[in-house]
């Protein structure tokens, strides 16, 4: 490190881990704070100092988790006039200089930060992330929430996806920045296979609205490599430690794990198929079925593997549907089949849903809404015909 580097004191005690560059990372003030030991090549998403920079000496991760407004699902606002200002104040408040720094902030736990690695041929990869999607996970192209030119303060929800990806080679500046695009994709797969669902839209989430990326490469050494896409050992590595971290992260910070997501409300309800909606649907079509007697029942019917695997593929049909892959036609007949064989499997007569009507949406709406109170409907009929059988 050079003689002329300010140095900050943060309690350096509290060691988390190396990068493979040998940048030490500290855990001070509820924060993660990366000490670059050389001078290195970093792309970072913040709004201090990011960019493509080759003069930074420091990054954080500052979390406010622990802030008594998060816990009250409240945004605790800017420590500024805008954003910039505001991870400024916190650089200040760590200890770091603000015009060699660059930074992030969540509000998930730093102790519930994973790290993922892996190397070829002498090139090492690191990816750290801290993640939490179940309040703000967002589908790119949702509506959007704020309009930015009425130059209103943007009060965030919490729920960011955070990761710091180290590589201990030398990349040019386009490698580095494409480094940005191959980890966002390996982000948004983690939440694939998790089935993650927007909060904003009936999508599945591609990440949440306040997301940053911080890659850092080592800018003094020998090996110079320039291109960081999926066609490349280098892009693959990126790829698996950034999907491996978030997935872990997810599951350290808020319980996001495959076995909390096989559940037809934790997939389904960006459609509004949840307990709640199927027991009131059960309580509508059965009058003298009582909330005490069907929640216990609903809780196992929610988590029964024939019931889901219908369900969930009954959705990803309407996702095509929606998408303008699958014709209509194709679509009722598929659920049509779908829910008789799941009520059959049980004794019970298909629906005659044309006793049904009430629920049905108004005549203006996709049809695939009536095709979501049909599966609703069917889910409720289950959930009696096992509570009261």
């Amino acid at each position: 490190m050079s003689t002329q580097k300010q140095r900050a004191e943060f309690g350096r005690e509290q060691l988390l881990f190396r990068s493979p560059m040998g940048d030490a990372a500290y855990f001070h003030n509820e924060s993660m704070i990366i000490e670059f030991a050389a001078r290195r090549g970093v792309v970072s998403t913040s709004n201090l100092n990011g960019g493509y920079r080759t003069d930074l000496q420091y990054a954080f991760n500052h979390s406010c988790g622990r802030d008594l407004a998060i816990q009250q699902k409240r945004c605790p606002g800017l420590k500024g006039a805008n954003i910039q200002e505001h991870y400024a104040a916190i650089a200040c408040e760590l200890g770091l200089p603000p015009d060699s720094t660059t930074g992030m902030g969540t509000a998930a736990l730093i102790e519930n930060a994973a790290i993922a690695r892996a190397s070829h041929h002498g090139v090492e990869v690191m990816a750290v992330a801290t993640a939490g999607i179940d309040v703000n996970g967002g589908r790119a192209a949702d509506p959007a929430a704020y309009d930015e030119f009425e130059r209103r303060s943007l009060l965030l929800p919490a729920g960011t996806i955070n990761v710091f990806l180290f590589i201990n080679a030398r990349l040019d500046a386009g490698a580095l920045t494409r480094a940005v695009m191959t980890a966002t994709e390996a982000k948004t797969v983690a939440l694939d296979e998790l089935m993650a669902p927007s909060m904003y839209s009936e999508g599945k989430a591609t990440g949440s609205g306040t997301d940053s990326l911080i890659v850092i490469c080592n800018d003094e050494s020998e090996l110079v490599l320039y291109n960081t896409g999926k066609h490349v050992l280098l892009g693959e590595m990126i790829g698996v430690t950034v999907r491996d971290a978030v997935t872990e992260a997810l599951a350290k910070q808020t319980g996001m794990t495959p076995q909390r997501q096989a559940s037809v409300e934790h997939q389904a309800k960006r459609y509004d198929l949840t307990k709640q909606a199927i027991i009131r649907y059960c309580q509508h079509a059965h009058p003298d079925a009582s909330v005490e007697q069907l929640e216990p029942v609903m809780e196992l019917l929610d988590r029964d593997p024939h019931v889901l695997a219908q369900m969930a593929s009954l959705v990803h049909l309407i996702d095509q549907h929606r998408w303008g892959i699958l014709p209509l036609e194709a679509l009722l007949e598929a659920s049509q089949q779908a829910l008789d064989h799941l009520l059959s499997s049980e004794g019970l007569a298909p629906l005659d849903l044309s006793r049904e009507r009430k629920h049905r949406p108004a005549p203006n709406q996709p049809y695939y809404k009536t095709l979501l109170s049909d599966m609703r409907l069917c889910l409720a009929h289950l959930l009696y015909h096992r509570a009261y059988r």
